[in-house]
């Protein structure tokens, strides 16, 4: 949230709101966007985010209304969100699974946001899901999805490698090209900066295994990769919530530790798409859940698009329900 160090600030428009009570208290808080790419892309769309609010319908109005008329100010016909600034970074309102502990860059929030768009006017845009597969449950589907992966990667030929942290800069670079192809016809997104990309995952460097992520070459090209992070939020639920002096002592051991990691990103070049590489790439997370790699046993995804279809089909095909549902919502502004 620091247009000091965040490269995101250069690229879009963004405001940030607070509301405070009668002795000076602070009750909530918003965040506005706009984005040059998207409203380029998909029209005049602002965004709202780092939306938080006591339980009060008023409260929860007031930073809606300040926001609006923010967007609307400066030419935005509508406004979506909860964004944390944009689509690819944490976006979502938690609207079912409250009881399940949400991964690292698993949005969480109260039960009653939901009631205090509704009342704001906001109406759902789509929905997404998270899922778990944890090869104690799935060990069978597991084991096949990895079969299947190898049996394609031996058929086309094809190398598969770990991320070289050696090269940090220049394989965060190849993550953006390739993020790029393959999200060009994502619903809801548009191509995030080489800067923005190697800011947000810089952050998270301390939770990037190598082992992690996979880059896969057909014919002497890299044409898919995923990105798979370890799950912070086993060290905070580790740390209670306080890092003491005790916890830093036990940090590499708990580090070494972390049984979940996380889906961050997963993409194949269009052009290579009907060659079947999505399954050698599912294959791979599949072989995290297996316990194949490190200590991890748990894979979690963060958001599956409810028409995205493909991604759907292999989580069915491992008998997996939805873990965490959130929702984005929307609503015209009146100019």
């Amino acid at each position: 949230m620091d247009p000091e160090t965040n490269p995101y600030f250069s690229e879009a428009e963004i405001e940030h709101f607070l509301a405070t009570d009668s002795g000076g208290r602070t009750v909530g808080r918003i965040s506005t966007t706009i984005d040059p790419a998207y409203v380029e892309r998909f029209g005049k769309t602002g965004f709202f985010g780092w939306f938080e609010t006591v339980d009060d319908p008023e409260v929860a109005s007031a930073l809606l209304s300040a926001a609006e008329r923010w967007l609307a100010d400066r030419g935005m016909e509508r406004v979506a969100g909860p964004y944390s600034y944009c689509a690819t970074q944490e976006f979502g309102l938690l609207v079912d699974g409250f009881d399940n502990q949400p991964a690292v860059f698993q949005p969480h929030n109260p039960p009653h946001y939901a009631d205090l768009l509704s009342q704001a006017g906001y109406l759902r845009d789509f929905r997404t899901d998270t899922f778990s597969w944890r090869a104690d449950h799935d060990a069978d589907a597991m084991s096949r999805l990895a079969r299947r992966g190898e049996e394609v990667s031996v058929r086309l030929g094809l190398r598969i490698r770990d991320l070289d942290p050696e090269q940090w800069e220049s394989e965060i670079d190849l993550v953006q090209e390739l993020l790029a192809a393959s999200f060009a016809d994502n619903h809801d997104m548009v191509a995030i900066s080489k800067p923005v990309l190697r800011f947000q995952l810089g952050e998270l460097r301390e939770l990037i295994d190598p082992r992690l992520t996979r880059f896969v070459e057909y014919q002497g090209q890299t044409v898919a990769f995923s990105m798979l992070a370890a799950d912070g939020n086993e060290l905070l639920k580790a740390a209670g919530g306080e890092v003491t002096d005790a916890f830093m002592e036990r940090y590499a051991e708990l580090k070494a530790g972390i049984r979940g990691a996380v889906v961050l990103m997963i993409g194949v070049r269009p052009e290579h798409e009907g060659l079947g590489i999505g399954r050698v790439l599912v294959g791979e997370i599949a072989k995290v859940a297996l316990g194949r790699i490190g200590s991890y046993r748990d894979v979690h995804t963060t958001w599956i698009h409810e028409h995205n279809w493909q991604s759907r089909s292999y989580m069915a095909q491992t008998g997996t329900d939805p873990v965490r549902t959130y929702a984005v919502y929307g609503k015209d502004l009146v100019l």
